[in-house]
């Protein structure tokens, strides 16, 4: 309220009027209650239309004025103020009028309390009435201003609660979703863990797993039937794999499978133990003797009748080994024994192999032979020996080819052909190999100070010339030990060239690049032998020894002899040859232009330091002459 007046958006009262409206109320302006608020409007009105009407109207009777008024839930002096000055404005707009309706608009804001009475002359008569009305019509609108609150809240309320609800329904689809992907993922797992991804056939601990349920079956147990494991070990399996590629490799496994699932159903279970092995799980009857028999030799008809794989016909060549149950009640070592058992057959050359008592005899023993094997290669307790290689022209020492020697307290004198054999069939051979390849570069080092073209041979596993690091381990060995390239030498035999030709090869020609010689061992024994000189950049041949045997008492023998050498002269190869026991054969060999001779007619393989005494014979260090 400024010094002049109030100004509202209904008009502008100035404080003239207002004086003269407060000397007109019987109470203050400044209450604020509602009964005492609308008592002061009906009071200032009537007396504002009574003066009105004794001025400026006569009329017959007093007239009967009807009074509309919005009262403010929380009014305040100036909201007052506004009122009666738009009463007034109103009241002076309707003059002409005998029955005059007089709306006031009070407050610009929020919501308003309406109340409707009649304004007259008596009206301070009706007064109380008036107060209790606005109370009652006060007291209702709050109720029902609370209910629509009330109503408005419910309404927000539901709302809300229908939007959680429907993403509580949408997380709770979503939950579900993601249990059904956990689940399956679960699934998943649990497969891979006992299959073969790329077969879908049960893998080595799914069949384990299986065994050992079939094995504790109420059949088994009573002594009615034993469960047999058949292990089938593919022998071209690798070479078909690296023509079909693998993927065609998987499917010719499939097709085996359903032709084995077709051709009989006695077998329960057929799994892939590694890339090319397959062994299958059957319930034999115990009185039936033709049952395994004739199962086997339904598998090797399926594996013999040919697969087709891009219009190719595809034929796998099998050895089976069989392990039954009442040799041990032990998944895992029952499928052990089938892989022992197709070894054995393999090495004997039948189709089928059966394990038995001796054999699980001879196996602890192979196991206790095994440990001790691998503790003498860790702890450096293998021996290399060395057997001297002779020039044939000058009866001199040029070369040596190193053997592996093992002197076990208990098991005593152990051969080399002893300790290779042991070492390839448990898994020992690429230890074994290195450790025979360190130490025989170790030792050339330091001979070459005495015969600086000496060339140490040494053999080489399958295992270790396929493998993709050898090339680079044996660069690493050489240039530790500042050995020349060629003063080493690698024999390799045929069978070493079988499982990964082309990694072998790539080997050789990587360190025949770098000054490495190599030989092929036990030239002639083989189908490929002569394919191999072609395909690879041997240095030398080493002729087996089984054709000097007799050959001083076959013709036929010395007729092979010679074909070999003749065909090696022409492709400038060397020609070593082993097994020379006797003069007689050393005359014949050197009159067959031979170069290099190996054998006790020389020499025997002899320890290090012996070797190295004789060597020193062979060359003998330049005398020093003193001048005076």
């Amino acid at each position: 309220m400024s010094e002049d007046g109030v100004l509202s958006p209904l008009g502008y009262l100035t404080n003239k009027d207002i004086q003269q409206i407060q000397q007109r109320l019987p109470i203050p302006l400044n209450q604020k209650t509602s009964d005492v608020m609308l008592g002061w409007c009906s009071v200032a009105a009537n007396k504002m239309t009574l003066d009105y009407f004794d001025n400026n109207v006569k009329l017959a009777s007093p007239p009967a004025c009807k009074l509309s008024v919005m009262l403010p839930v929380a009014p305040d002096d100036n909201e007052i103020s506004v009122a009666l000055h738009s009463l007034l404005k109103e009241f002076a707009f309707n003059r002409k009028t005998h029955n005059i309706d007089l709306t006031d608009l009070i407050g610009t804001h929020g919501e308003r309390i309406g109340v409707v009475f009649m304004v007259h002359r008596n009206i301070d008569n009706i007064r109380p009435s008036l107060i209790q009305m606005a109370h009652e019509i006060h007291s209702q609108l709050i109720q029902k201003m609370l209910q629509n609150e009330l109503n408005t809240l419910k309404k927000s309320y539901k709302d809300q609660l229908k939007i959680k609800e429907r993403e509580i329904k949408q997380l709770d689809q979503k939950l579900i979703q993601l249990r059904n992907e956990n689940s399956k993922l679960e699934k998943q797992m649990l497969f891979q863990q006992s299959h073969d991804i790329a077969t879908k056939m049960l893998n080595r601990s799914g069949l384990e797993n299986a065994l050992s349920v079939s094995l504790n079956s109420n059949t088994i147990v009573e002594g009615d039937a034993y469960i047999s494991v058949i292990l089938i070990q593919i022998t071209n399996g690798e070479r078909i794999q690296a023509r079909i590629g693998c993927d065609g490799f998987d499917q010719l496994l499939r097709q085996f499978e359903q032709q084995v699932n077709l051709c009989t159903s006695s077998i329960h279970h057929i799994a892939r133990i590694s890339t090319t092995e397959l062994a299958l799980a059957t319930t034999v009857p115990s009185l039936d003797e033709k049952f395994l028999p004739d199962l086997c030799h339904q598998l090797s008809h399926v594996a013999r009748q040919g697969f087709m794989h891009n219009g190719q016909e595809v034929h796998l060549h099998v050895f089976m080994g069989v392990a039954n149950s009442y040799h041990t009640n032990n998944s895992s070592q029952l499928i052990n024994y089938a892989f022992q058992a197709a070894i054995a057959c393999k090495e004997s050359g039948s189709l089928v192999n059966t394990f038995t008592q001796a054999d699980q005899q001879e196996q602890k023993e192979f196991n206790q032979l095994e440990h001790y094997l691998l503790q003498a290669v860790r702890n450096d307790d293998l021996i290399l020996h060395f057997q001297p290689k002779v020039d044939l022209k000058t009866n001199r020492w040029v070369g040596a080819e190193v053997l592996l020697r093992w002197k076990h307290p208990i098991l005593g004198d152990i051969s080399n052909e002893a300790l290779i054999h042991m070492a390839e069939q448990n898994g020992l051979i690429v230890e074994v190999g290195y450790f025979v390849l360190r130490n025989a570069i170790d030792r050339a080092s330091e001979w070459i100070e005495i015969a600086p073209e000496f060339c140490l041979s040494v053999n080489v596993s399958a295992k270790q010339i396929c493998s993709p690091d050898f090339a680079t381990k044996v660069s690493n060995l050489l240039k530790q030990n500042e050995l020349p390239a060629s003063n080493l030498e690698f024999e390799l035999t045929e069978s070493c060239l079988v499982s990964n030709f082309d990694t072998a090869k790539r080997n050789i020609e990587t360190l025949k690049k770098q000054g490495v010689k190599f030989a092929l061992d036990d030239f002639g024994t083989g189908y490929a032998s002569f394919n191999y000189l072609k395909k690879l950049p041997f240095d030398a041949i080493k002729i087996d020894k089984e054709f000097l045997a007799n050959i001083l008492h076959s013709s036929q023998d010395r007729a092979i002899f010679r074909s070999i050498v003749n065909i090696a002269n022409k492709l400038d190869k060397q020609i070593v040859v082993e097994g020379v026991e006797t003069s007689e054969q050393h005359a014949f060999v050197a009159d067959e232009r031979c170069d290099i001779g190996q054998g006790y007619f020389y020499a025997r393989p002899m320890s290090r330091d012996i070797f190295e005494s004789q060597l020193s014979k062979q060359y003998p260090a330049p005398k020093q002459f003193i001048i005076r």
